[in-house]
Order: C-alpha cells, then sequence, then structure tokens
C-alpha cells in the first residue's frame, strides 16, 4: 500500500495528462479551442511583445499592457514566437494544459495533507479530489482554450499546497517558497489578491504558541506574498503614471463596463444585492461543476467546519480557498465584474465558476466522512459512482452545449461584431496588405492573426510610431483599417495634416457595416 501510494503522484500525472492531451486533439480538431475573444487577445498580447516594430525592451515590455495580469503573457513568449501557435492560439491551450496537469498533481498533494490521518480512507479520498479535478468537462474544455483560469487554479493550488506543507515541516524555507509562489498567483488572476491579503492570517493561526513568532511568520510570508502585487502597481505607474490603472482605466473591468452600459444595463439588478449575487455565484458554480457536487461540497463543508475547529492550527491554509468565491460575490455586489450563467437568458463570464472547482474538489470528499468507518467505502464509491453521473448529466447533450463553450461561440463566433471581424479577415487574407498597416489593435486585435497580418508590420496604439500619427500618415503606410466613428477615425479625421492625408493619398476598398480598408493610391 506505501509502494502504491508514492506511485500514486505519478500516476495521477500520467492520468492527467492523457486527458488533457486527449481531450486537446479533439477540439482542437473541432475548431473549438479559440472561440473566446479574450483567449485571442491573450495570445496577442504575448506576440507583441515578441513581434513589437519597435527595438528595446522597454518598447517590447509595454505591449503586456493593462489590466490582464503579466504570468500568462510572460509563460506563453516562447511558445507564441511560432507562427502557427499564434495563430491558432495553441500557444496559449499548451500552457492551459500545463497548468491543468500541474493542478491536479497539486491539488492531490494538497488532499493527501488534508486527509492523511484518516487512514485507509485517505488514499480513496485524495483520488475522488481528482476525479472531481479532472474529469469536470467544462474543466476539460477550458483547458484546451487560452484563457487564465486554468493558470490561476495551478497557481492557487500550487501555493496553498506549499503553505499547508509549511504547516506541517514549520521551516523558514518553506514559508520562503510558499509566499513566493502566492507572489506569482497573484500575478496570474486577480482572484488570488484577497487570498494572498488573507493568507497572512492563516500563517498566523498554524505557527507556534508564541505571539511574536506567530507575528513574524505572518510578516516574513507576507513580505514575499506581496511583491507580485506590488510589482503590478509599479508596472501600471511607470507605464501609464496611474497604479490603479488596471482598476480604474478604459481597459479595466469598471471602464469597459462604463463603455458599454447601454447593452449591460440589465447587470445593475446585481449591484447591492448581496443574496442575489451570491446566488448567481453559487449557480455559476453548479453551471461547471453540476448541482450535485454543489450538495457533496456543502456536506463536505458541514463535517470539514467541525474538524476545524478542534484543528484550526493545521488546516487554516485549506480556507484560502473558498477566498475566490467569496472575492467573486463582492465583485458582482461592486458591479465591478459581470456574471450570468444561464444559458436561456444568454451567457456571460459563466466560466468564472469553474475558479471554484478546487473548493469543490477538496469539500466533496469530506462528506465521506459523515458515515461510521465501516461504511465509508461505500460511500466513497457511491460518491464517485455520482461524481461519474452527474459529469455524464452535465455533457449528455455534447460538448458544444456545455455552458462554457456556449458561451465562447456566441460572444467570439456568431456575435454580429464578430461576424463583422471574420468578413474582414477574409477581405484581408485574399488581398494582402503590401506594406505597413496603420490600426488599433484592441477592437481589432483577431484580425491580426485571422487575416494573415503581423503585428510587426502594424502601426498600432502600442507603438511608437503611432504616437507621432499628428505629424501625418507615414508614407509606407499602405492600408488604414478603423471603423466610421472609432478613436483612430476621430483622431485621424480632426487633424488636419492626417486628414489631408487621407483624402489625397487614401481610397476606401472595403467597406462593412462601418468598418473601412483605405488603401493607398499608388503613384
Amino acid at each position: 500500500m506505501d509502494a502504491l501510494a508514492r506511485r500514486t503522484p505519478l500516476l495521477v500525472l500520467v492520468a492527467a495528462s492523457i486527458v488533457s492531451i486527449s481531450s486537446f486533439i479533439y477540439f482542437f480538431s473541432q475548431g473549438m479551442t479559440n472561440n473566446y475573444g479574450d483567449g485571442v487577445a491573450h495570445v496577442n498580447i504575448a506576440r507583441k511583445v515578441v513581434d513589437s516594430p519597435d527595438n528595446g525592451f522597454w518598447q517590447r515590455y509595454i505591449q503586456i499592457g493593462s489590466p490582464w495580469l503579466p504570468l500568462q503573457t510572460v509563460l506563453m513568449l516562447p511558445l507564441v514566437a511560432n507562427d502557427s501557435l499564434w495563430r491558432t492560439g495553441a500557444a496559449g491551450s499548451l500552457l492551459s494544459m500545463a497548468s491543468f496537469v500541474v493542478s491536479a498533481l497539486m491539488l492531490y498533494l494538497l488532499a493527501s495533507e488534508t486527509y492523511g490521518e484518516k487512514g485507509p480512507a485517505a488514499q480513496i479520498l485524495a483520488l475522488i479530489t481528482i476525479e472531481i479535478l479532472v474529469l469536470n468537462p467544462s474543466g476539460i474544455y477550458l483547458q484546451t482554450t487560452p484563457l487564465t483560469e486554468w493558470v490561476f487554479i495551478a497557481a492557487l493550488s500550487t501555493s496553498v499546497y506549499l503553505l499547508q506543507r509549511w504547516v506541517r515541516t514549520q521551516s523558514d524555507r518553506a514559508l520562503t517558497i510558499a509566499g513566493l509562489a502566492m507572489a506569482v498567483a497573484t500575478l496570474s488572476r486577480y482572484e488570488a489578491w484577497p487570498v494572498a491579503a488573507i493568507a497572512p492570517l492563516t500563517v498566523y493561526l498554524s505557527a507556534g504558541s508564541s505571539t511574536r513568532y506567530r507575528l513574524s511568520r505572518a510578516a516574513l510570508f507576507a513580505i514575499f506574498a506581496a511583491l507580485g502585487p506590488a510589482y503590478w502597481l509599479w508596472h501600471n505607474f511607470a507605464i501609464y503614471g496611474d497604479p490603479l490603472e488596471f482598476l480604474t482605466g478604459p481597459s479595466s473591468a469598471r471602464g469597459l463596463y462604463n463603455q458599454n452600459r447601454a447593452s449591460l444595463g440589465w447587470a445593475q439588478i446585481f449591484v447591492g444585492n448581496a443574496l442575489l449575487d451570491f446566488a448567481v455565484m453559487l449557480t455559476a458554480a453548479a453551471v461547471c461543476a453540476g448541482p450535485l457536487l454543489i450538495l457533496a461540497a456543502t456536506l463536505g463543508s458541514a463535517k470539514a467546519t467541525l474538524s476545524l475547529r478542534r484543528s484550526i492550527s493545521r488546516r487554516a491554509p485549506l480556507l484560502l480557498l473558498g477566498i475566490p468565491f467569496v472575492f467573486h460575490v463582492f465583485s458582482i455586489y461592486r458591479g465591478e465584474i459581470q456574471v450570468f450563467p444561464l444559458s436561456i437568458f444568454g451567457l456571460l463570464n459563466a466560466r468564472y465558476g469553474l475558479a471554484h472547482l478546487p473548493l469543490i474538489a477538496m469539500l466533496a470528499p469530506a462528506s465521506v466522512l459523515i458515515f461510521k468507518p465501516r461504511y465509508r467505502l461505500r460511500a466513497a464509491v457511491a460518491l464517485m459512482v455520482l461524481i461519474a453521473g452527474q459529469y455524464a448529466m452535465l455533457i449528455s447533450e455534447g460538448p458544444r452545449q456545455l455552458a462554457v463553450f456556449q458561451e465562447g461561440y456566441r460572444n467570439g463566433v456568431n456575435s454580429r461584431s464578430a461576424r463583422e471581424l471574420a468578413r474582414l479577415s477574409q477581405y484581408l487574407r485574399a488581398n494582402p496588405p503590401e506594406g505597413t498597416v496603420l490600426m488599433t489593435a484592441g477592437p481589432f486585435g483577431p484580425v491580426v492573426p485571422h487575416g494573415g497580418l503581423r503585428f510587426s508590420n502594424i502601426i498600432h496604439e502600442g507603438t511608437a510610431r503611432w504616437h507621432r500619427l499628428d505629424d501625418g500618415i507615414p508614407e509606407d503606410v499602405s492600408t488604414v483599417i478603423l471603423r466610421r466613428g472609432d478613436p483612430l477615425d476621430l483622431r485621424l479625421q480632426s487633424n488636419q495634416r492626417t486628414a489631408g492625408d487621407l483624402k489625397r493619398s487614401f481610397y476606401e476598398s472595403y467597406n462593412d457595416e462601418g468598418i473601412v480598408v483605405l488603401l493607398r493610391v499608388r503613384s
């Protein structure tokens, strides 16, 4: 049994890798892996760093921009240099797949630490955790996409596991590593920020009996964990002159909401309504994990709460897995994010429910411990069957009907704006621009990989030449792509010199719903 337990982490890695690779092959062959607009934007940001037309480290570095945190971007840099991996989004998919496998290993190790004192049942409970995580249909699909959900889950699971391991070892080296892992997690998604803020309290609770020692250990962890947020505040200040650009800037969640208030007006019903916001996030979690698993996790949480009352000093880090749920509820309450997880009313950020899968995976197995020891094996088997049945129900209508797929398809493929960009991409592939292109890389971002363009041949808002447009449209610009009335159009038309350049030197070769392509007149 001990030999099997030692080999189990390797078996978990192998099993998670098989699930990851086989599902990617299937979804990629079906054209389902790169439908999210956010996913396309993520790989584009990394490609802009690699493909910047400006020389110098700083000009490349500022392509990271704001508000998306930089961990995924930095990890993708070696992959997006490959043209095919960038254009298909597979560069981001490969990173998500690796994160999926890391998450499985870390959560297995965390479950083993958590349930280790339960004797023979410990191994089974840890494996149930892995069944919940690795076989979840929504998770399997999302780990084939270039989104940040699995990067965050991997970073969170790793940091919580390392912190839980420190509880056992109580070594400063282990605590330092745990703090650095938490700092890395804070650079994956903002859900990790409140986790990092509360984690020092769990260190305080789990340290020795001396108050002074507890405070010193909590401070040591906090110093390292704070490196991530401190760096990001500096990043925003250095580029934009405002350390809170990621929170209040035009590209932030708040800024985008303000720009789209007319179409998102319905979201106002959630602002300030804590009970409704809790229900929304619980529904999102149920959409991703299944309502039966939510029920099992609720039963497990009751048992875990009783156990924590007796062993808070040894189990405090587990509480951190629940912080992202509270953060999401609070963010909806404040109007910082909008979540609508039901397909019948439209889908928006339903995938946010996946962030709570590690918590569900850790709590649901604890429901087995409600039973007396002699019944636990049968209860564990029943729970494993329930999990399989729940997942079968989630995917019974096919993977294309999963909410997390439909969300990306409806908004990133089948929406009016997405179809407009697809037609523009088709035109550009059929009529490749010969020289430099002038366009905004934000709204027209998907056109670059899908239309056969390269950032190295584009003057966009992240390049140095963009800021010199008032001097006139550069002679090497052969193509201007804009939407009538957008910031680029207004800027060119409001400047006498650039407006004159447009009138004298360019003609309209493409017009679709206000999107135009202007070509320079050949001399």
